[in-house]
């Protein structure tokens, strides 16, 4: 087949369409575009529909002997269709020319560099909101690419719901168009064509493991303390797009800290006592976590969430172990399982269940924190925890 011509069509106004670009478009035979760039073809009879996306693809390999281009708005190298493109037709096949990003055009109104902006699109795509509240909270710029349904609005509720005051938003419409506007934000209705720059004043280095016990909100409910929370985060193995159930959460110590961890990622916390489950959802709010769900009920009954876990840490089993290990193993799918045991009863039991599984690590902690007793200082010791960790698989 020809080499197709993929054109970028810059913000939209021909005049930031490069002179390579408007050669290109002059010399297909055929130009494949969505409907509001049909304005920067020679010969507007030449343009057929970009979409829907995949009869236009079927349409494209089928033309053995025609000149093809497809026009997509700003750069071809940013959140274009340039990645299915070459998953269709092989990069081999393709001719691909740059151009002007909105982007681009936006920071040069605004007087900015770009080189350091975070960059998310959620213009036709889905973003989870932990993804963008965890990149506005951890970097001074971010810029959104937006469309109708998620816009400004909805942009700034999210960060809102994440805890994130102080920012500095504001929004370009209509970029190189005539009804262009750059203005702060303010909740209102926009168009579908939006940019959205979150500017944040003091951004916070990225999370590490261990929240001291302090920030958590408590009650009589059992916690996981700090420093037995961390070697269980370890042995976990967590990535940030890791799928978590924390079953027997208790207070939420270890769903806050993995939630943390994972913003590209979902943690599911199973419990069943009514005050621990209220504990656990103050904390979940108090930390403006966006990517716990809070799952009622006991294991292994309440195990029926659509997402199978990457990860697992029975925090409290109520004595059915055994069940709910037998449970996640017809998931068919592997995990890092993680328990803790207290008692000689139940590190017995976890050492019975863990032995027949792959990669087991079983080890003692015994933390001695120095604690101040009037004017003198002493040791106090905690009672030891043995951590289990071994990898499940179907």
């Amino acid at each position: 087949m020809n080499r197709i011509h993929v054109i970028s069509a810059g913000p939209g106004s021909s005049a930031y369409l490069t002179g390579q670009a408007a050669g290109a478009i002059q010399d297909c035979d055929i130009l494949y575009c969505a409907e509001r760039l049909r304005t920067l073809a020679d010969h507007p009879e030449k343009c057929r529909n970009l979409f829907p996306f995949e009869p236009a693809m079927e349409e494209i390999a089928a033309l053995q002997n025609h000149r093809v281009g497809i026009l997509v708005s700003g750069d071809a190298g940013l959140y274009s269709l340039l990645p299915m493109l070459e998953k269709k037709f092989g990069r081999e096949h393709l001719n691909v020319i740059p151009g002007i990003s909105s982007i681009q055009l936006f920071c040069s109104r605004l007087g900015i560099p770009w080189q350091d902006i975070r960059i998310l699109s959620v213009h036709g795509r889905m973003q989870k909101p932990s993804v963008i509240s965890h990149t506005v909270r951890h970097n001074a710029r971010t810029l959104f690419l937006l469309d109708r349904e998620h816009d400004p609005q909805w942009i700034a509720g999210l960060l809102k719901e994440g805890g994130l005051t102080g920012l500095r938003l504001t929004v370009g419409e209509c970029l190189s168009g005539p009804e262009e506007a750059i203005s702060p934000y303010e909740p209102r209705e926009y168009p579908s064509l939006c940019l959205l720059l979150a500017e944040n004043p003091a951004p916070l280095p990225l999370p590490v493991p261990g929240l001291p016990d302090s920030l958590f909100l408590r009650n009589k409910t059992p916690m996981t303390k700090r420093d037995i929370r961390i070697q269980v985060l370890a042995a976990l193995r967590l990535q940030p797009d890791s799928i978590v159930y924390d079953i027997g959460a208790g207070t939420g110590s270890v769903s806050v800290e993995c939630a943390r961890l994972c913003p590209f990622g979902q943690v599911y916390a199973f419990e069943h006592d009514p005050d621990a489950l209220d504990i656990l959802n103050q904390n979940i709010r108090h930390f403006h976590l966006q990517n716990v769900t809070v799952v009622p009920g006991s294991a292994p009954e309440s195990l029926t969430v659509d997402e199978k876990p990457g990860h697992v840490f029975l925090g409290g089993t109520g004595r059915r172990a055994e069940d709910i290990v037998t449970r996640l193993q017809s998931l068919g799918t592997p995990m890092r399982l993680c328990a803790t045991a207290v008692t000689l009863e139940s590190a017995h039991e976890l050492l019975r269940l863990f032995s027949p599984l792959a990669d087991l690590d079983v080890f003692q902690m015994a933390v001695t924190p120095l604690v101040k007793a009037g004017n003198l200082h002493m040791y106090r010791a905690q009672n030891p925890v043995t951590l289990f960790s071994a990898l499940l698989d179907s």
